[in-house]
């Protein structure tokens, strides 16, 4: 399904809003808040995972990324 230019500019808001919040955590800040679709979460170092998690899905939504979850790598021994 094909994006509307207006639903890829809240995308694309969304994800630089959540990129910027990933940023604040990787450099230390304890709790960042976004705000969409009328409501807002708060994202704690303990769950940066989420937050990780939420701008990858953001990047498949747009079509940045093939995947919305990162694929596992295998253990390779020896």
């Amino acid at each position: 399904m094909a994006l509307t230019e207006q639903e890829r500019a809240v995308l694309q808001a969304q994800l630089h809003e959540a990129r910027q919040a990933l940023h604040q955590m990787e450099i230390g800040r304890a709790e960042v808040s976004l705000s969409y679709n009328g409501e807002s979460v708060t994202y704690a170092a303990t769950n940066i995972g989420a937050l990780r998690q939420y701008v990858r899905d953001l990047e498949a939504q747009l079509g940045l990324r093939k995947f919305a979850r990162a694929r596992s790598r295998g253990v390779i021994f020896g």
